[in-house]
């Protein structure tokens, strides 16, 4: 596997991305000695630290900015939807004209 194939897209503050880069840093490109050794309980430990800072994380600052990604999702949504109106009244005019 390539390097670019390991590349980790998530955000290092979620939980996929947090293991993504555990592995990476402990697992991927090391000798099996060294697999065998200290990865097997490395790997874990490390997760559970990181999972836990993570947590308590989207705990503090998830709660704060709660009301802020609400109105950026109605934003969202009503951002799709003026899209999908513009392109139906798109659609209903291209029909008008081909059959005019």
């Amino acid at each position: 596997m390539s390097s670019s194939e390991r590349m980790v897209v998530s955000a290092p503050m979620s939980f996929a991305g947090a293991a993504g880069r555990t592995m990476n840093w402990l697992w991927h490109d090391k000798p099996t000695w060294l697999r065998a050794v200290v990865s097997w309980w490395a790997v874990p430990v490390l997760l559970v630290l990181w999972w836990l800072v993570i947590a308590g994380w989207y705990v503090v600052f998830g709660l704060l900015l709660a009301p802020y990604r609400l109105l950026r999702r109605g934003s969202r949504k009503r951002k799709r939807q003026d899209k999908m109106h513009a392109e139906t009244l798109e659609a209903i005019r291209k029909n008008a004209q081909d059959g005019t």
